[in-house]
């Protein structure tokens, strides 16, 4: 009876154990599931490795277990699946089912992302298994609920397990180096206590992690390792154990990898398509050398026709950056070249290093072959490449360093190593001795001259020539070239090859382009519509003088014919537009045309011309015009009659100076002036239009000079304004009834009339 007793007591007292172990399952991810525990590392005596791809509420992971000792220190890593994420450790160290006791939360909530931190196993602590329970989400309290709720994250369980004190103590601080395509050196640092017999290692392509029954890959004595006759561009973890009897070891340490080299290349083109992006990014048999702060990435968006591109960017000597290529079997023949497409993201010119390293973890050991200026902004028309020597070490790998002098970053894109061809593209074009019809190009004459000279390509398009295009010159023995009979005040684009017999003939150089000089003109119709906002020495052969702040621009808004006019404001001082040169300003036959208005009603521009385009106090007035309208509408057209007492020399300017007031103008000539006098003209405005009534089109007499029609109702609303119209003109989407026609003449008068439409 007694016996029987005592049994029921056992099983009695093993429920209420197991029951007081039974844990709660923890509430989360109601709100937010883009925050959990990604990747988890615990090490002391032994280490687990966790790895999730997707979120999961809750993870009940104790099947992985951590090895410590009374006193022992575990290592904890973890690394959320997104940033400003934080985590949260609580360990039950008494096994009662619950996580609120003394220094059961030993880490937590950490203020950082990727967490690397230790906790401490009590001395007192008994032997057994442990639970760990993890919290990860984007905000989490302190204290924290181990039991939820975690609305924005996950948790995941683990355990720990707490052994008698060691014998054998693992080894620490596992590195490898001297690597190569086959073969590595692992290192590691030995306990406090060392093993008597010394060190088993264990290494393997597969990331499944060794137990104690996992045979050794070899022994070692020492306190590292050569390891030989591994596949080449593969990723190998390594574990090293202290053995210190037959029977007596310690448990793995803490895993380390390395990835072997590639095998040696005799080609190579490279457009970072397949490459991962950003600082950590991943590219097949390239590696990176960080000095300082230099800084390297893929980046997206960046590269050639929109795609990616290597980023390098460092800001000093002492902060560069190394981008290494593979290692090449042919890097010393001296029958290949590195060719690529680099650009800057401004207009400041940046430079790259091209060369070679010896060591491909050491920035010291890089050696220049040829610094590479590049001063384009974009990709297309550009293109660089080194010739390399055979005095390349045949261990060696070439190098693209940005040195931080300057500090422009630089873009990458299109690299090849591949066998330079017979005929060697000449060095980039330099133009010179611009005139308003020449242009003198020269260029530096490549490695091997060319038997039968240069060609030379230009163009007002900026499209590049390709090999099948046919020059406009060739056969240029010399490496310097005056282009004759050229337009002024016209962009020409430049290019020149080398022509090494009738078949063979290099790449063209560079894109490079000039603007000729400003002639004198006989004629001027200008609205500004073809250039670029901003300044008006946008366009071509105008100029302009200020004081204080004023501008004269072009403006991309409220143009009165097209999308663009000039905007001018003296604000705080003067602002002056200076018109092309023209070479019958003084002929007494022409006039200024424009269309006008000012911001206000009480705007004054005066029209006269400079002696100086240099200097705004050599203006010399020939008339004000009063601006009153504040509109295009109305009589905005302004004629300023120019008398032949002009200098031949001078330049025609508008200067508008005194109040803050802003100019607008438009539709500017320079044009004979109308033999129409004034009786004339107030004969040609007595007009009617027919017919009247009209249907859908009513006409204006053809000889009438008319700028614009605006057509309102007998409200006085606008209905439609037309610009420049024909004769007949088509009002077929108007409503039947009664309007006013209000016509505006070229001169800068106007005239309104009824009509009725039926």
């Amino acid at each position: 009876m007694r016996k029987h007793y005592l049994l029921w007591m056992i099983l009695l007292l093993s429920v209420f154990k197991l029951n007081a172990q039974t844990y709660c399952i923890p509430a989360a991810g109601s709100s937010n599931q883009a925050n959990y525990l990604k990747n988890a590392v615990f090490s002391d005596q032994g280490a687990f490795y966790y790895d999730a791809d997707s979120y999961q509420a809750y993870v009940d992971n104790t099947a992985k277990v951590v090895t410590s000792y009374p006193g022992g220190t575990v290592n904890v890593h973890m690394e959320p699946s997104t940033s400003g994420s934080k985590s949260y450790v609580w360990i039950d160290w008494n096994n009662d089912g619950d996580f609120d006791d003394f220094y059961e939360d030993p880490i937590g909530p950490s203020s950082y992302t990727i967490v690397d931190d230790i906790f401490y196993v009590p001395p007192t602590q008994a032997p057994g298994i442990y639970r760990i329970r993890i919290a990860t989400g984007s905000s989490i309290a302190a204290p924290g609920n181990p039991c939820g709720s975690n609305n924005s994250g996950n948790f995941v369980d683990f355990s720990l397990k707490i052994e008698a004190n060691p014998t054998c103590f693992v080894p620490s601080a596992l590195t490898s180096s001297n690597i190569t395509n086959s073969s590595a050196a692992i290192f590691w640092t030995a306990p406090t206590s060392a093993p008597s017999i010394g060190y088993e290692y264990y290494y393997s392509s597969s990331h499944i992690v060794p137990d104690a029954s996992t045979p050794a890959t070899g022994t070692s004595t020492a306190l590292s390792v050569p390891v030989s006759g591994l596949n080449s561009f593969t990723t190998y973890y390594y574990y090293v154990r202290s053995v210190c009897g037959t029977s007596d070891k310690s448990a793995w340490s803490l895993r380390k990898t390395f990835k072997t080299k590639c095998d040696p290349q005799t080609y190579m083109f490279e457009d970072f398509e397949t490459a991962t992006t950003g600082t950590g990014y991943i590219l097949n048999c390239w590696d990176k050398i960080i000095s300082g702060t230099g800084y390297q990435a893929i980046n997206t968006a960046s590269g050639v026709n929109n795609s990616k591109a290597m980023y390098q960017s460092a800001s000093s000597t002492a902060n560069t950056v190394i981008a290494v290529l593979p290692a090449f079997s042919n890097v010393n023949a001296g029958t290949h070249w590195l060719r690529f497409k680099a650009r800057v993201s401004g207009t400041t010119a940046g430079v790259l290093d091209i060369g070679y390293v010896i060591n491909d973890t050491d920035a010291s050991s890089f050696v220049n072959i040829q610094s590479v200026n590049i001063g384009n902004s974009v990709f297309d028309g550009y293109e660089y490449s080194v010739v390399i020597p055979n005095t390349v070490p045949a261990n060696s790998r070439l190098a693209i360093r940005h040195g931080g002098v300057p500090s422009t970053p630089v873009y990458l894109d299109n690299v090849y190593w591949e066998p330079k061809p017979t005929c060697l593209t000449p060095g980039n074009v330099v133009l010179s001795n611009i005139t308003s019809i020449s242009i003198t190009a020269a260029w530096s004459a490549p490695a091997s001259t060319p038997a039968m000279g240069y060609d030379i390509y230009y163009s007002t398009d900026s499209t590049p020539p390709t090999a099948s295009t046919v020059p406009n010159i060739t056969g240029i023995t010399a490496n310097t070239y005056l282009l004759q009979g050229l337009n002024s005040a016209t962009t020409y684009y430049i290019w020149v090859r080398a022509k090494c017999s009738n078949t063979d003939h290099s790449s063209w150089t560079n894109i490079t382009s000039a603007l000729t000089l400003c002639a004198p003109i006989a004629s001027l119709v200008e609205n500004f519509d073809s250039y670029n906002t901003g300044f008006i020495t946008n366009a071509p052969c105008w100029g302009k003088l200020v004081t204080g702040t004023g501008s004269v621009n072009i403006n991309g808004t409220g143009a009165y014919s097209g999308t663009k006019h000039i905007m001018q404001r003296p604000l705080t001082g003067s602002s002056m537009a200076i018109l092309p040169e023209l070479s019958n300003v003084n002929a007494g036959t022409h006039s200024l045309r424009f269309r006008a208005y000012c911001s206000t009603n009480a705007g004054i521009m005066h029209i006269g011309y400079i002696t100086d385009p240099a200097n705004i106090n050599s203006f010399v007035l020939i008339q004000d015009l009063h601006i009153t309208n504040t509109s295009y509408t109305g009589a905005s057209e302004y004629i300023v009659n120019i008398p032949n007492t002009v200098p031949a020399t001078a330049r025609l300017a508008i200067l508008t100076d005194g109040a803050n007031l802003i100019y607008y103008y438009d539709d500017l000539s320079w044009s004979p002036t109308a033999g129409l006098g004034v009786n004339e003209i107030t004969a040609k405005h007595d007009l009617v239009v027919y017919p009247n009534p009209f249907t859908d089109v009513i006409n204006i007499p053809g000889n009438t000079e008319v700028s614009s029609v605006t057509i309102y109702d007998t409200t006085g609303r606008k209905i439609t304004e037309l610009k420049a119209p024909s004769s007949s003109i088509s009002l077929k989407n108007i409503l039947q009834g009664t309007y006013m026609i209000k016509i505006f003449f070229k001169n800068g008068t106007s005239k309104t009339v009824k009509a009725v439409k039926k």
